[in-house]
């Protein structure tokens, strides 16, 4: 069977996609990845096909314009506003490109930036990938939408005016590929289509938040996509300072470090030192060491994450899974995007402490947050439970089979 998957954005978008491609591949199914030629050496390092989609990978925190957004403001509107966006023109080649890099395929499965492709007519029984829910419900209410005491009916009306709102971005391009190739326009969203007609996937864990039992029978929770990549060694200095005293934190802020900066290390540093632990950095600006706080540039989190006590981070879909993973607590620092989402429901699992949300962020907060986990032992307790659920679930396998599932129901 061949299967295109296709994704854009960061290293976040790529990865996880990477990991089911291998899962696919071991399986005996010949699968290419169309992406950003950012990460062509990292698909074929996992020994998939490359297909390019044209455009820069979205390397968000480059571009000092969006860095201050966000230093001012966790909205993402705002943030969206100070981006540079490809025009329609551009934005409809690249769904052109998703089109040919499909050609021939069973099954293609988009990301969130590349459902253009089924949208503009798809050549391929097709699904998505969404990394927080999106499938309407009357349970919860939809990412990033106001709080309101209105009841299941205002809950499940915020499915629909976020999904107006995503629909918005793609139309433009998309009626433009679909007149050129001699189909009518769509004048109706489609994304009500998504998990009825077409699968959605959400590749986190049903332990960590479970499925809406109101969704349709095609939006499925799989489990985290983990690329199991064989053990590197860790810097010995490392492990020389981890084996020299008790669990350190662990700093990680991945690559949002531009926004953070090195103030952001110093109130955090300072509010280890002030419960009298140690301190593992990883990334960010350079600096200087010390006797209690060690500096790396890169290392394996599924390492490093297990020997910390607690780890500090943006709340990023990657970074939430890798800690949830390792089963020990979380202190967040939530900046934009699906930091603030991902923070808030660590939180409501008892996981985390409260969020210090990085644009009001405090010392004393910060402070507040790290012994809220380290001397309350409940944290650290439910973390260890969660962890073990989330390793034991096969969110490749899981996602393989629906796959599978989804070709043999098109035949």
């Amino acid at each position: 069977m061949k299967i295109s998957l296709q994704t854009f954005g960061t290293r976040g978008d790529v990865h996880p996609f990477l990991a089911l491609g291998i899962g696919l591949s071991r399986r005996g199914h010949d699968v290419g990845v169309a992406t950003s030629t950012d990460f062509k050496a990292m698909v074929e390092s996992a020994g998939l096909e490359f297909k390019e989609i044209p455009g820069k990978s979205a390397d968000h925190f480059a571009d000092p314009d969006v860095i201050r957004s966000i230093r001012k403001s966790a909205s993402s509107l705002r943030t969206a506003l100070a981006m540079k966006r490809p025009t329609t023109e551009e934005f409809a080649q690249s769904v052109e490109r998703m089109q040919e890099a499909a050609e021939g395929a069973d099954f293609v499965l988009t990301s969130m930036i590349t459902r253009g492709y089924g949208f503009a007519g798809a050549s391929a029984p097709w699904g998505t990938v969404n990394w927080w829910p999106m499938t309407a419900t009357r349970e919860f209410r939809a990412y990033k939408t106001p709080d309101l005491p209105l009841g299941p009916a205002y809950t499940r009306f915020t499915h629909a005016m976020s999904a107006q709102l995503e629909w918005a971005v793609h139309r433009p391009a998309v009626n433009k590929v679909r007149t050129r190739h001699g189909l009518s326009p769509l004048k109706k969203s489609p994304m009500g289509t998504l998990g009825v007609e077409h699968p959605v996937l959400y590749p986190y864990s049903p332990s960590f938040l479970p499925p809406a039992s109101d969704w349709p029978q095609r939006a499925h929770v799989t489990g985290y996509w983990v690329w199991e990549r064989p053990e590197q060694e860790p810097p010995a200095d490392l492990v020389d300072f981890l084996d020299s005293g008790s669990a350190p934190l662990v700093l990680a802020l991945g690559s949002a470090w531009p926004v953070y900066g090195e103030e952001t290390f110093r109130a955090v540093r300072d509010a280890v030192r002030g419960a009298g632990r140690r301190l593992v950095v990883v990334g960010g600006p350079e600096g200087t060491a010390s006797d209690d706080v060690f500096r790396v540039q890169e290392v394996d989190y599924g390492w490093l994450f297990p020997k910390a006590a607690a780890v500090v981070h943006g709340g990023a879909f990657g970074t939430t899974a890798d800690t949830l993973r390792a089963g020990v607590p979380h202190v967040t620092v939530p900046c934009w995007a699906d930091g603030p989402y991902w923070a808030a429901r660590l939180t409501e699992v008892g996981v985390a402490a409260r969020p210090v949300a990085f644009q009001k962020m405090t010392g004393d907060q910060l402070s507040q947050a790290v012994a809220s986990v380290l001397d309350d032992p409940r944290p650290a307790e439910r973390a260890a439970r969660l962890g073990e659920r989330v390793r034991a679930e096969r969110g490749v396998e899981t996602a393989c089979d629906l796959i599978e599932s989804a070709v043999a129901a098109a035949v």
